[in-house]
């Protein structure tokens, strides 16, 4: 196996580890309500979750029904894993290995006192949403810092650097508790991205423009499981368009706009049928008739009205939700973004990137709930964190041989090594999301819990291991993956 293969497996298998590791908060309302439309499709043949909702907040009620109120995305892509999940619960052995789960001390400690225990159903709900979150988020999340690995490559080619980078991005951002629940930002995160890279080598020429069909593939899919992902979306397609015009005039151009277009409409249709079905019109959306939320209904265009300062500076560096302020190291992308634009090789990539992250920011600056409930972080963010990423590699790349290397890459490490300690009390203590209503998180509701060895629920718990002892694991895997990755030869 060559020496690049064998670093992006280590890589792989250490990110998808790490997710698999963790066991779903079940109750976050969030992914309860996503996981009940694919239950109500597989069980019942229908979009209306009237059976389920009870585990949730996060509905829609129209017509006398109940549906969920998120993108239908996700939900479809659980279907075929919960129905194989349906099929080995019935297995003997599978049914005896679930009972022993729920006779786990380590996994009771973990309960409420006041809460009605581990109740053969609720054992069933937890094991089948870890089944389908390992197939639809952690897994396609792990492939996601490969695919970084590999576009990283083209501009920082020394290994390590790109390897503190991939697993930086995977473990020291809020990528790493959003890999291990069933939401869909970090799906739609994997597919935007595997569509940037495929439209890249496209300019690149090192495959053809039949290719774009992917890309529309891939956006439209990303659309389906994300709603906001349409505006850098379309970015990424004008980006795709400018690329053929650029290399073979209008006509190309004008091609390629269909097979966008053509590729992306059988998501499109796929939406209209979901939104015909279940509220009335194709056109129509599931956040019209929120049913615990009505004043995000009646707030501007679906929630969203002009950007406000509060959202922006919440998202941004504020310690309620701010991304920089739980992973300091990414503020290094925005020099490195100025870098890539003023470089010629990489000035279209950099214009689109940089495009990417500020559309996505003042998005979400300007929607009534931008703190998005219980949660870690901005989670709405998700779908740009790769380019962040990116950015910081151009950082890298423009001091690798001036005289201030040193202190830039110590200063990366440090940031780096903070962003990680800060993220894992983040993304492992207790076992729901912070609310909304606590102002700092990390210093009133997470450290607390993760002082007094309130773990999130993980595989390590079944097995009998307790508190902080559960994480060493994972902190000898990654040490492990450090010190392979070290002694590996240099890639060709």
């Amino acid at each position: 196996m060559k020496a690049k293969h064998v670093s992006e497996l280590v890589l792989f298998l250490t990110l998808l580890v790490c997710y698999a590791y963790f066991f779903p908060r079940w109750a976050e309302w969030n992914q309860n309500s996503r996981m009940d439309l694919t239950l109500a499709i597989v069980e019942q043949g229908r979009f209306e979750i009237d059976d389920y909702y009870e585990n949730t907040g996060d509905y829609a009620v129209y017509g006398g029904h109940v549906y969920t109120d998120k993108a239908p995305g996700t939900s479809f892509l659980g279907v075929p894993f919960y129905a194989a999940f349906r099929q080995l619960a019935r297995i003997p052995l599978v049914e005896s290995t679930l009972q022993k789960l729920s006779a786990t001390e380590a996994l009771r400690a973990t309960l409420r006192e006041e809460g009605s225990g581990l109740l053969e159903e609720k054992v069933y709900f937890a094991a089948a949403l870890y089944f389908v979150t390992f197939f639809v988020v952690s897994l396609p999340s792990a492939l996601l810092g490969v695919l970084l690995y590999r576009f990283l490559g083209r501009i920082v080619p020394d290994r390590f650097p790109r390897t503190l980078l991939v697993l930086g991005y995977g473990l020291a951002t809020i990528v790493f508790p959003y890999s291990t629940v069933f939401y869909g930002h970090q799906t739609a995160a994997v597919l935007l991205f595997a569509a940037f890279y495929l439209a890249y080598r496209i300019r690149q020429g090192e495959v053809s423009a039949n290719f774009s069909w992917g890309v529309g593939a891939l956006l439209g899919l990303t659309v389906l499981v994300e709603f906001p992902a349409l505006v850098v979306g379309g970015l990424l397609g004008l980006y795709v368009l400018w690329s053929l015009y650029s290399r073979s005039g209008t006509r190309n151009a004008a091609t390629g706009i269909g097979r966008l277009l053509l590729a992306g409409a059988p998501f499109a249709l796929l939406l209209s049928f979901y939104n015909a079905s279940c509220f009335g019109s194709p056109f129509a959306s599931s956040y019209r008739y929120l049913g615990r939320f009505p004043e995000i209904s009646n707030t501007g265009f679906l929630g969203f009205t002009a950007p406000s300062w509060e959202a922006f500076w919440g998202i941004t560096f504020s310690s309620y939700r701010g991304l920089f302020f739980l992973s300091p190291f990414l503020i290094l992308a925005l020099p490195g973004f100025w870098y890539a634009v003023r470089d010629q090789e990489w000035q279209p990539e950099g214009r689109l990137l940089a495009s990417m992250v500020v559309a996505q920011l003042l998005l979400i600056s300007s929607w009534y709930d931008w703190r998005g409930g219980y949660a870690i972080g901005p989670r709405n963010l998700l779908l740009v964190l790769p380019y962040l990423i990116v950015g910081i590699a151009f950082f890298l790349r423009r001091f690798a041989r001036s005289r201030a290397r040193r202190l830039v890459r110590s200063s990366f490490a440090l940031l780096l090594f903070l962003s990680f300690a800060l993220v894992w009390v983040a993304a492992n203590s207790g076992q729901e999301f912070p609310p909304v209503t606590v102002a700092n998180p990390l210093a009133e509701y997470l450290w607390p819990k993760f002082v007094a060895g309130d773990i999130t629920r993980n595989l390590g718990m079944a097995v009998g291991l307790n508190s902080w002892l559960t994480l060493a694991p994972l902190l000898m895997i990654i040490g492990g993956t450090l010190w392979i990755l070290s002694r590996t030869p240099k890639e060709a």
